[in-house]
């Protein structure tokens, strides 16, 4: 009788530890992620367009960005625009750090204040776009990469725009973008601690944290784009994790590489190269992923920062990118 009374006893003790452990709050572990950005333009190209290429993407691709998590907070840190999200409150707090200001605003309502900030587009142009073709090809190429020690899987998206026929515009596409993304496979959740934690987060609840919800929003009011770009979203989202490893986008203009050729003085080996390489790549990349501990101070808004709408931060982003962009008068 000993042996089944231990028994027993061994069972009702484990029962308990289960029962205990079914109480305790779920401990969640920070993450912070780090990455890096590069901008190559093509060398072949005139200098004045080099020149204006350079400051337009300066302008609207920041050299780093970084996103941290701290129980139901996240912070997204990109050049001197940050913004907090707070999973339990469904807001979002943008920080202005050059003008000590900030604003919340509801996580849903994120993207049309985004969408009502971008420059309204001239009944001409919108016309004009109304009238191009984007098409999307996107397939897992089965490669995979191991970055930053986290087994990675490939995904390659082709995304060509046609223009349509214009006087003196050699026929074609207008632009083309070939992008690389890896994204931690499913599989790494159970080894790496960090890809675990960071999946546990609804990013597609809270529409200012989450940048693919942010841009199919912005970009499906262009004419031509907001279907292709929703397909898109879709499909990067049906990955195995949401944990973006690295991005390689190359953009042709084979529209501009031929009107090159046309221009008196450009260089016949100079437009070849453009049409033949892409005029720029960019390069974003993983370069730390951690579980260290984040003091809760990294979520406070900063001593003597004056509360405004965050409609007027976003709009004002806008407009300094908007201006930073334009060419030289």
């Amino acid at each position: 009788m000993q042996p089944h009374i231990r028994r027993d006893s061994r069972r009702h003790l484990a029962g308990l530890i289960w029962l205990t452990l079914g109480t305790l709050p779920a401990l969640r572990a920070d993450v912070t992620l780090r990455y890096k950005m590069q901008i190559d333009l093509n060398k072949n190209l005139p200098p004045q367009l080099t020149e204006q290429m350079s400051k337009q993407m300066n302008a609207s691709i920041p050299p780093a960005q970084s996103i941290q998590l701290k129980g139901s907070k996240v912070l997204s840190t990109t050049g001197n625009f940050n913004s907090f999200g707070d999973f339990d409150k469904h807001e979002v707090t943008l920080i202005d750090t050059a003008g000590k200001r900030y604003g919340t605003i509801p996580a849903d309502r994120f993207g049309d204040a985004m969408t009502a900030a971008m420059p309204q587009i001239p009944d001409q142009a919108k016309a004009a776009m109304a009238t191009m073709k984007a098409h999307i090809d996107t397939k897992a190429t089965g490669r995979t990469a191991t970055i930053q020690g986290i087994e990675g899987e490939e995904r390659e998206i082709d995304i060509t725009i046609d223009a349509p026929p214009m006087p003196n515009v050699p026929p074609g596409p207008m632009m083309r973008m070939a992008m690389h993304l890896w994204t931690a496979k499913a599989g790494e959740k159970a080894r790496v601690p960090a890809i675990a934690e960071f999946t546990r987060y609804d990013y597609t609840s809270m529409g200012g944290m989450d940048p693919l919800n942010s841009m199919s929003k912005m970009l499906a009011q262009m004419p031509g784009l907001g279907d292709a770009i929703t397909g898109l979203m879709k499909e990067l989202k049906s990955g195995g994790t949401p944990v973006l490893l690295r991005v390689q986008m190359d953009l042709f203009l084979p529209m501009v590489a031929a009107l090159l050729r046309q221009t008196p003085g450009s260089g016949a080996p100079g437009a070849d190269a453009a049409a033949e390489e892409p005029l720029a790549r960019v390069d974003e990349e993983l370069a730390e992923i951690s579980t260290a501990p984040i003091p809760d101070s990294v979520f406070q808004i900063p001593e003597g920062y004056k509360e405004v709408p965050a409609a007027d931060i976003l709009k004002d982003m806008v407009q300094k990118q908007t201006q930073a962009m334009q060419p030289p008068q």
